[in-house]
């Protein structure tokens, strides 16, 4: 699925987005009314959302805002809701964007009611882009960033060179019961989110893992709770052992698999609290 491994090759600099957060707040059909001629099948899909959307919602959800989140889920190809949306949110010219603030509004307002959630996740891309991304650097991710919490939903996706990314987040947002595909344990992380690189990428011929954390205010305060006593272990099996120590007795080891000229390889993400 593409929204997972829909990443920017190289961190860019970008205009906030701003203005649609005073939009009315309108209902899905009528959000969308300015892009509906401009993508193909819309009106169909925005139907079918709104007839298969989860709803009642346990967390308050209107009807109107269950089907915007299900609407991003859905893929019909180069088409979807949600490839359009996020190439639109990396044009440096933020008044393009004026026909999505309905949208927008809807949407956000949407995840705004969803806990937030403090998680480990996981996202890539095909291809080796870990140069890109350095020890200490910041970026922010003007798109809506999908996540997973099982590394097995991303890995499906990558081809036999690719990245991984390893993300912690406080501010995650569960979709999977509002989501077309409910067993991909999507997490969006919202408009703006911002990261840093905690190291240089693990490299390996074929995949390259690169680990973010999330700054969750102004000052750049990084998580504190949890997160801030964490040790990463990364091994790849039989290549090279990477470690760094962060920090409390628990820890979750995830299998990822990597081919490369018909070869398999295990490799070990461990995150282990001392």
């Amino acid at each position: 699925m593409l929204r997972f491994t829909n990443v920017d090759h190289k961190p860019t600099r970008l205009p906030p987005v701003y203005g649609y957060r005073t939009h009315p707040l309108l209902p899905l059909r009528q959000a969308l009314d300015p892009i509906v001629s401009k993508i193909d099948q819309l009106d169909e899909f925005i139907k079918i959302a709104k007839s298969e959307c989860h709803f009642p919602s346990e967390h308050g959800l209107t009807r109107e805002e269950s089907a915007s989140i299900y609407l991003y889920t859905m893929d019909w190809g180069e088409q979807s809701l949600y490839r359009i949306l996020n190439e639109v949110l990396r044009e440096k010219d933020r008044s393009v964007l004026i026909p999505w603030h309905g949208y927008l509004r809807l949407f956000d307002t949407a995840l705004k009611k969803l806990p937030s959630l403090q998680i480990n996740l996981w996202r890539g891309i095909n291809g080796d882009i870990s140069k890109n991304y350095k020890e200490n650097d910041e970026l922010t991710w003007w798109c809506f960033s999908s996540c997973s919490s099982s590394v097995k939903v991303v890995k499906q996706f990558l081809g036999s060179i690719s990245t991984l990314f390893m993300i912690e987040v406080k501010n995650g947002k569960a979709i999977s019961v509002y989501s077309n595909f409910s067993e991909e344990n999507e997490v969006i992380l919202p408009l703006g989110t911002r990261l840093r690189v905690v190291s240089d990428a693990l490299d390996h011929a074929s995949l390259n893992v690169i680990h973010l954390r999330e700054l969750v205010d102004e000052n750049d305060q990084e998580l504190t709770s949890s997160f801030a006593n964490m040790g990463v272990t990364t091994s790849i099996k039989h290549q090279m052992d990477y470690k760094e120590t962060l920090p409390n007795n628990q820890s979750s080891t995830f299998k990822i698999w990597a081919d490369e000229n018909g070869n398999k390889y295990d490799i070990t993400v461990r995150i282990s609290y001392d």
